[in-house]
C-alpha cells in the first residue's frame, strides 16, 4: 500500500536545470558568435546600417536558434527529468537562465570583438549613421547633436551590457510563450 501513496512524478524543487541552461546557452551564444564572425568576414555585418535585407537572414537565423534552445531544454526537462510535467515558472526560469548564459557569452565576445577582432567597427557605425541622417536631410548641428547622443551606446562596455540584459530578456519571452504551450501540470492527488 505504500507504494501506491507515494507520487509517481518526481518533485521539481529537487531536480536542477542548470545544465541544460548551460548547454543550451552555450549553443545560442555560440550560434551567435558564428554568425558575427560570418558578417565581419564576408562583410556583411547585420549590425551595421548599411548591410541591407542581409541583416533580417542574420535576425532570422539568431531567433530559430534561440528559439530552438530555450524549447529544447524545456522539453528535455520536462520529458526526462521531471517525468512528463512542467510548470509555467519552471519553463520562464529555464528561458532566462538560458538567456542569460547566452547573453554573457555574447558580452565577452563583443569585448573581444570590438576591441580586439574588429576595431574599427565604432568608426564604421558612425559613418553608417551620419550618411543616413545626411540622406534625410538634416543640418550638421543636428547631425552633431544626434552623434554626441549616440555615441555613448555604441562603447563596448554598453554594448557588452545590453548583451546580457537582451539575451536574459529574450530568454523569459520565449520561455513564457513556450511554456504556455508546453507546460503540463502534474495531479499527484487523481
Amino acid at each position: 500500500m505504500d507504494v501506491l501513496d507515494r507520487p509517481s512524478t518526481p518533485d521539481p524543487s529537487t531536480i536542477p536545470f542548470k545544465h541544460l541552461a548551460l548547454r543550451y546557452g552555450a549553443i545560442w551564444g555560440g550560434t551567435s558568435i558564428l554568425t558575427t564572425l560570418v558578417g565581419f568576414l564576408t562583410n556583411t555585418d547585420p549590425s551595421l546600417p548599411t548591410t541591407g535585407p542581409i541583416k533580417y537572414v542574420y535576425m532570422l537565423v539568431g531567433f530559430a536558434v534561440a528559439i530552438w534552445a530555450v524549447i529544447a531544454a524545456i522539453r528535455i526537462d520536462r520529458d526526462e527529468q521531471l517525468g512528463g510535467s512542467i510548470s509555467l515558472g519552471r519553463c520562464v526560469g529555464i528561458g532566462t537562465l538560458t538567456g542569460l548564459v547566452a547573453g554573457v557569452m555574447g558580452a565577452i565576445f563583443m569585448m573581444l570583438y570590438l576591441n580586439i577582432i574588429n576595431t574599427g567597427f565604432e568608426a564604421q557605425m558612425k559613418d553608417a549613421m551620419m550618411a543616413q541622417y545626411e540622406a534625410q536631410g538634416m543640418s550638421e548641428e543636428q547631425i552633431e547633436m544626434a552623434m554626441s547622443m549616440a555615441g555613448a551606446f555604441m562603447s563596448p562596455t554598453f554594448l557588452a551590457i545590453t548583451q546580457v540584459f537582451g539575451g536574459a530578456f529574450v530568454g523569459v519571452i520565449i520561455g513564457l510563450i513556450a511554456g504556455l504551450f508546453m507546460k503540463r501540470e502534474s495531479f499527484p492527488n487523481r
